[in-house]
């Protein structure tokens, strides 16, 4: 098989455990070249991961006829340009999650990557992660019979850089962003939805700002309907005093719950009574999603991320938050 080289733009905190050693640890992967805004973390990103290259600029990167693939790690409002100068440049683009600021973004660097002839990958991991592809089996094996509804909950209180505006981390700032914790994280859980149980095709939202930190959201609540029949309820909420993070997936024959963010244990409750399964998270989240990109590339077997559902997580997000944005402005 083909080994295939990859080029990364940005070398920030997700780059350093979450994705980037993924991509020289894979198989038939290398990591040839990295860039970002600040050469001299570039530099060291290189040194510390022994990356050949390290270029000043993304043009520089995209250039190098050794780089097959780019993979955009940087944030959202950058997105689009970046994965249209990669998909120009004539390689595939692997761009993190959101794939875009907002839904008409995603179109656009769809039909780019189409017209280039280039692949296109957005990094919603999680589709490839051990402890989801078991909760996965559960569900298509009808362990908990027809699954009629899911619920999620993400709860968390402010963090220290959250509570003075002088220090608030891009994440929360609007024109960088494009929202705010629920765009970064409730995003990864509404396409594991749409990845366990098919499109969401109606949905209703509330944002609101509770706490008045920041400018975007901070607390967040939705239903939809996917095509399957499956219903589903959230609740998002990043000022509070208390955490939790809980995903209840109920069937005519019993359920199955989680916590989305940790990897402590799955459980499973069915005619046979209670399972409890531990799976503990891979050392590097993105690696086995890297593998499947690599592997698809070189046609051995389909990477689980779908562009459509990707661009469609955006949409939904889009539907949630519309309201909100309109009142603030962006």
């Amino acid at each position: 098989m083909t080994t295939i080289r990859w080029g990364m733009i940005g070398c920030g905190a997700v780059a350093e455990v979450k994705s980037g050693p993924g991509f020289y640890k894979a198989s038939n992967s290398a990591l040839v070249a990295v860039t970002s805004a600040d050469p001299a973390l570039t530099k060291s990103f290189a040194q510390r991961h022994d990356v050949a290259k390290a270029y000043d600029t993304s043009e520089q990167l995209v250039a190098d006829a050794e780089v097959d693939a780019v993979y955009v790690a940087t944030p959202p409002s950058s997105h689009k340009p970046l994965s249209l100068l990669v998909a120009k440049a004539g390689k595939h683009v692997y761009v993190e999650k959101p794939m875009a600021m907002r839904f008409e973004e995603c179109r656009e660097i769809v039909d780019v990557c189409a017209e280039q002839g280039v692949r296109l990958f957005v990094a919603f991991y999680r589709r490839a992660m051990p402890r989801f592809l078991r909760i996965k089996e559960w569900i298509d094996s009808g362990a908990i019979g027809d699954v009629l509804n899911v619920r999620a909950v993400q709860h968390q209180p402010p963090a220290p850089e959250d509570l003075s505006r002088a220090t608030l981390p891009w994440r929360l700032k609007p024109e960088v962003s494009g929202g705010g914790k629920f765009l970064d994280m409730g995003i990864h859980e509404l396409d594991l939805f749409d990845f366990l149980f098919g499109a969401i095709e109606e949905v209703h939202g509330v944002a609101s700002n509770r706490a008045g930190l920041y400018d975007v959201e901070d607390t967040v609540t939705a239903t939809w309907r996917h095509a399957s029949g499956v219903q589903g309820y959230g609740s998002w909420c990043y000022v509070c005093g208390h955490g939790e993070d809980y995903v209840e997936i109920v069937g005519s024959k019993g359920r199955i719950t989680f916590e989305f963010f940790s990897d402590r244990p799955l459980k499973l409750v069915d005619e046979a009574g209670e399972q409890v399964v531990d799976i503990p998270n891979p050392p590097h989240v993105q690696q086995p999603f890297i593998q499947s990109i690599v592997d698809d590339l070189n046609g051995v077997a389909p990477c689980p991320g779908n562009v459509e559902s990707a661009v469609r997580s955006t949409w939904v997000a889009d539907e949630v938050l519309k309201n909100y944005r309109k009142q603030k402005g962006y």
